[in-house]
């Protein structure tokens, strides 16, 4: 890290983080002093002079992807609901199912145990989804601070609980797979339910 100081006379320093099998980052890093303690995973990121067009082209293949795991995500999370709603013999308000993923997780468990042709089905694909660590990929997408230009490759800054932030690198692959294993957690859940929940059927034509 090499001490400059920019056009605008505040102190900044050079900073490059290299990465195993990747092009290092490289940008300038202004330090104000009234921070004691400074994350990297914290910073607010920019360039000088605005966004570039690699970055708007950047931004058209990153958007479409965080887009696709948030709506993933809420498939995922309206199908729990579902099945919870039917395997509980409630009523279908979902009002009464309003939990987050994770309790929503441990309620299926719970049901899962219980006796009943679709609960050992469900079993099965409970666990799948934990081996696959779907709501971590869903989280580390949706609650991220994304750096949202070219010359950082696909980062985020992600903030978990009690924990002071911590810097993820990636891939628009990753994002990809993200995506569709979310998709086929929620359209596995979806097929548990049979008939036995309406559909909207929109004609072909």
């Amino acid at each position: 890290m090499t001490q400059q100081m920019p056009p605008d006379g505040r102190t900044a320093y050079r900073v490059t983080i290299n990465l195993d099998g990747r092009a290092p980052q490289v940008f300038h890093m202004t330090l104000p002093g009234t921070i004691p303690e400074l994350n990297i995973a914290t910073l607010r990121v920019g360039r000088r002079g605005g966004a570039n067009e690699r970055d708007y082209a950047f931004r058209e293949l990153l958007y479409p992807r965080i887009g696709a795991v948030t709506v993933a995500g809420g498939h995922v999370e309206a199908a729990m609901k579902r099945l919870l709603i039917l395997l509980m013999e409630s009523s279908g308000r979902f009002s009464l199912v309003d939990k987050s993923w994770s309790e929503l997780h441990t309620l299926l468990v719970k049901e899962s145990r219980k006796p009943g042709g679709r609960r050992k089905e469900l079993a099965g694909i409970l666990q799948w989804a934990v081996d696959n660590r779907l709501k971590e990929r869903r989280d580390n997408v949706v609650h991220a601070y994304w750096w949202i230009f070219d010359d950082v490759e696909v980062t985020r800054s992600r903030f978990f609980r009690k924990e002071d932030g911590a810097n993820m690198t990636g891939t628009f692959a990753d994002l990809d797979e993200d995506a569709n294993l979310l998709f086929e957690y929620a359209q596995k859940l979806d097929d548990l339910l049979g008939e036995d929940w309406a559909r909207a059927l929109l004609f072909r034509d």
